[in-house]
């Protein structure tokens, strides 16, 4: 029984994974993987054990507002964002 339950927990938190990663796809022209490498750099590598400390304090409806959050500071980030000069 326990292993179904991990088996659960761990397909929800795949499935809001890929959901974040369609997002950063279709918005963004990224991917999860592009996310995850610049985070980790700016945070000492610290992207999953923050989906694991989210996931064990608030569970998906956390992790999702988590994400959304991340997604909004990007999207503000884009529109703050000098246009670069065409030559």
């Amino acid at each position: 029984m326990i292993n179904q339950v991990l088996d659960v927990n761990e397909a929800l938190v795949a499935k809001i994974l890929y959901d974040f990663d369609y997002q950063l796809q279709t918005r963004f022209k990224s991917s999860l993987f592009q996310f995850v490498l610049a985070t980790d750099e700016l945070s000492d590598g610290m992207f999953h054990e923050t989906v694991r400390r989210i996931w064990s304090d608030a569970g998906p409806q956390g992790l999702r507002s988590y994400l959304r959050r991340e997604l909004g500071l990007l999207e503000d980030y884009r529109t703050q964002k000098p246009a670069k000069l065409i030559s």
